[in-house]
């Protein structure tokens, strides 16, 4: 055995160096390397919390958008309550109609009301349309247009003819207007059209 120092100092000093060895060979294997396994672990799961925290705070930027974007549809739709009529109401624009023809002295020749179409295709608006004829001095057939048009109710007023009857014996020039209003109705089940309704 060449290879093991004879002297026992140097024995000594090899029996430490072989401890050492081992030592650091037992630190590496069963503290070091575990835990530099648990560091890489370690630092993954928080890179994935740190992703799921930005993911988080995303939705819940998303979430105040749809919030500030349902605000405002509920505050359009409260808008379109107020600007559209209920079906119930209709008969009392109809009823407003003709007394503003009344107030205006215009002949009322001729009133039509048309079955409610849908507006949309959700059936959330209906349009109710009326023809109607009446008579009278053109200035006063403007003013009732004027009139129905500035409703509380959104009413729109679409003139499709205008012909001179004739003059009266003060000169004045009397006319047949013949036109179409226009509203929308909020539906409703029972304000839904006929064939709606069958099917």
């Amino acid at each position: 055995m060449a290879l093991l120092p004879k002297d026992q100092r140097q024995q000594s000093m090899l029996l430490i160096v072989i401890l050492s060895i081992a030592a650091a060979a037992l630190y590496y294997v069963y503290v070091y390397r575990p835990g530099n396994v648990e560091l890489v672990e370690l630092t993954e799961q928080a890179e994935d919390l740190e992703l799921q925290n930005e993911l988080a705070e995303a939705r819940i930027g998303d979430l105040q958008q749809l919030r500030d974007r349902l605000s405002h549809a509920e505050q359009q739709f409260t808008l379109l309550q107020r600007l559209v009529p209920s079906g119930a109401e209709v008969p009392a624009i109809y009823e407003a109609i003709a007394t503003q023809t009344q107030a205006l002295n215009l002949q009322l020749i001729n009133v039509e009301p048309l079955p409610p179409v849908d507006a949309d295709s959700a059936g959330t608006l209906l349009r109710q349309e009326w023809q109607m004829e009446v008579e009278g001095d053109y200035h006063s057939i403007g003013a009732f247009l004027a009139r129905v048009a500035s409703f509380d109710r959104i009413v729109r007023p679409r003139v499709t003819q205008i012909v001179p009857t004739e003059v009266t014996p003060s000169g004045r020039q009397i006319v047949r207007a013949t036109f179409q209003l226009e509203t929308f109705v909020l539906g409703t089940p029972e304000t839904r059209p006929t064939e709606e309704q069958g099917g």
